[in-house]
């Protein structure tokens, strides 16, 4: 369990929205919920915007052939058919990939530049990925492909050697953290000017998907791209949103409702199956992939569960960390699997699918674990390892998985780091209005977390033998998915201080507050 460090120790909790965003530097919230356009930087304070729109409009115009490079996840798809659907239009000769998960893995890759020049692309345009495409940069050169790069992930100290490169990193463009997609969005203002605004809402969908903070040009995208969803006037995009019967989405809506069924077809298909949906322009043909993604999304459902019952059946409760392989692992899901292990067992955990002649793996932290660092430290025994100290991915040689086991447990100790986690303040719920709850919903504070100290427990349950629900009160109730070792842990009569969202649960016309717990202490 990480240290708890509350920022505000004077909540007030009957002005919950406006206490929280006084903490974050905002004074009068409601003005960062009105920011519209106006808010819109000029794309052409990017650093080799002229460039890029010229080298595009002649390609368009000489009817050369123009690939757009895409990633699997929703800011990579959403990127991929703004960009795409913008060049379409305009008249350009123009098509879209997107990596196999798989198969080809993450970003441009050198098998996938070898295809790209055999297939004969004259220009080729990365969205959300390509700033660390160093290699696969110079073989395109090499083969007079050019290559326009728009991402916005972190640069490395070698950038790749293309035509043209369009990163807020790389300007003095005033607003830095803009999602993959807020950068293609960029790039299209540039060709299109205010016909851009067509697409706001597919902006907002990759922008809120991809954990962007919702301040400056991000909350004017927000702002401006709920609105439309409402009304949205992309078919295959309106039809998703109606079957999820979402009058207004809302942010919450995009991270718990949409973006889960979006991601669902790069982790048990293909993600061009959501740029499939946005491209239709028929209602039949709309509801033939809206059918599609919600099959693989219940497939991913029911794989993640049949595997981590698999995983559970695998344990070794006696070592520092978990440690999970098997062939029967699916790619696609064993990071859903490991974070699940890591909760429940309170243990940073790795799930490893077993290939031919590797081991392809997943990381889940818990209890402030660097597995950045223990990666680093058995870097000499692995292929490739990547991503940040909460969670990470990496591949190695079958015959090093004895000592990949042993030299990870080993480190585990020397790899804790004190974190702390931040919560907004303490809450009474005993005395905590229902609409306070409903008021952060309303303002994009959901995933705020707070601390619950002295909460009786009245009652518990084990729901489908997985989430432990606890009864607080006649209107407050609590649950941690994916845990069941919290129902072994308590009792009836238990004092427990939870860390945990705040949410409403309805049922059969009575709404009740519900704390979506994150982490407990039993006193």
């Amino acid at each position: 369990m990480n240290r708890w460090k509350i920022k505000n120790t004077s909540l007030d909790q009957n002005r919950l929205v406006e206490e929280i965003y006084r903490s974050r530097g905002f004074d009068n919230y409601i003005k960062l919920f009105n920011l519209d356009e106006t808010s819109f930087n000029d794309p052409y304070l990017l650093k080799d915007m002229n460039k890029t729109v010229d080298r595009i409009m002649n390609a368009i115009k000489n009817k050369e052939l123009i690939l757009i490079y895409g990633d699997y996840d929703v800011d990579g798809i959403t990127s991929t058919y703004i960009l795409y659907q913008t060049i379409k239009n305009l008249g350009g000769s123009v098509s879209y990939d997107i990596p196999n998960r798989f198969i080809d893995g993450y970003g441009l890759s050198v098998s996938k530049a070898y295809d790209i020049i055999n297939e004969g692309y004259n220009l080729v345009i990365t969205v959300d990925n390509g700033i660390k495409s160093v290699n696969e940069a110079k073989i395109l050169k090499d083969n007079n492909v050019e290559l326009i790069i728009t991402d916005h992930h972190e640069m490395e100290n070698e950038l790749p050697d293309a035509f043209s490169i369009i990163h807020t990193g790389l300007s003095d463009y005033p607003f830095k953290p803009l999602a993959g997609v807020g950068v293609a969005f960029k790039l299209i203002q540039a060709l299109i000017g205010d016909d851009s605004m067509e697409y706001i809402d597919i902006v907002a969908l990759g922008t809120v998907a991809d954990m962007m903070p919702l301040i400056d040009e991000n909350r004017a995208i927000v702002n401006l791209g709920l609105k439309k969803m409402a009304n949205s006037d992309n078919l295959g995009f309106a039809s998703l949103i109606n079957f999820l019967n979402l009058e207004r989405p809302s942010v919450a809506d995009i991270q718990f409702k949409i973006a889960p069924r979006i991601n669902a077809c790069g982790r048990m298909k293909s993600a061009k199956l959501a740029v499939q949906l946005f491209e239709s322009t028929e209602k039949s043909g709309a509801l033939k992939y809206l059918s599609e993604i919600e099959e693989n999304n219940n497939k991913r459902k029911k794989l993640t569960k049949i595997l981590y019952e698999e995983a559970l059946n695998l344990l070794e409760e006696d070592k520092p960390s978990i440690i999970i392989h098997s062939p029967k692992m699916h790619e696609g899901v064993i990071g859903i699997v490991a974070s699940r292990l890591a909760n429940e067992f309170s243990k940073v955990s790795v799930v490893l699918k077993e290939e031919e002649y590797t081991y392809k793996g997943s990381i889940r932290s818990y209890d402030g674990v660097d597995v950045i660092y223990i990666l680093g430290e058995i870097s000499d025994i692995l292929i490739r390892h990547g991503g940040h100290r909460n969670a990470a991915g990496l591949e190695f040689k079958k015959e090093y998985l004895d000592e990949f086991k042993k030299r990870f447990n080993q480190l585990v100790p020397s790899a804790v780091r004190k974190d702390i986690t931040e919560v907004e303040g303490a809450i009474d719920i005993y005395k905590l209005d229902i609409k306070q709850v409903m008021n952060l919903d309303r303002y994009d504070l959901k995933d705020c977390l707070f601390l619950f100290d002295d909460v009786k427990v009245k009652g518990k349950y084990l729901i489908t033998g997985q989430h432990t629900k606890i009864i607080i009160n006649s209107n407050c109730e609590a649950i941690f998915f994916n845990n069941k070792n919290m129902y072994t842990k308590i009792t009836n009569r238990s004092n427990v201080a939870l860390i945990g969202r705040l949410d409403i649960n309805s049922f059969r016309g009575k709404s009740k507050i519900q704390i979506l717990i994150e982490d407990y202490i039993v006193n």
